[in-house]
């Protein structure tokens, strides 16, 4: 299946730029993530990846990358109901302060932000094959 990737990670970007879609939202925080994410589910994308945080001791990484179908799917009602679920939850969490971060606090984020979407990637071609 093929995909777009929704980012706020240049880490991210810069690794999958030349081969695949990806749409760069640069200094976004998760919900502003989240909402793009939306825009596209609504239009007929699919979620691909779990919009939500994958779990508490991630919860201070500022940085969220997103799996979509590149392909329309009229049957997205489970990605909408998700992505409403995932930007209700994103509205009550603090968001992370960049600011408050060492750089290379920060490149571990993007790091494991980056590991998880490559795991992600490798899950929907298996279930694709």
């Amino acid at each position: 299946m093929k995909f777009k990737i929704i980012t706020n990670n240049k880490k991210v970007f810069h690794f999958y730029k030349e081969t695949d879609d990806v749409i760069y939202l640069k200094e976004a925080n998760l919900t502003k993530v989240l909402a793009e994410v939306y825009k596209y589910v609504l239009k007929g994308h699919k979620l691909l990846s779990d919009p939500i945080i994958y779990n508490i001791a991630n919860i201070e990484n500022p940085f969220k990358s997103i799996l979509i179908s590149k392909d329309l799917d009229i049957s997205g009602i489970n990605s909408l109901n998700m992505i409403k679920g995932a930007l209700k939850i994103s509205e009550k969490l603090p968001q992370p302060d960049l600011e408050k971060h060492s750089k290379d606090r920060l490149e571990e984020y993007r790091y494991v932000d980056l590991n998880l979407l490559i795991n992600s990637i490798k899950e929907v071609k298996i279930k694709c094959d």
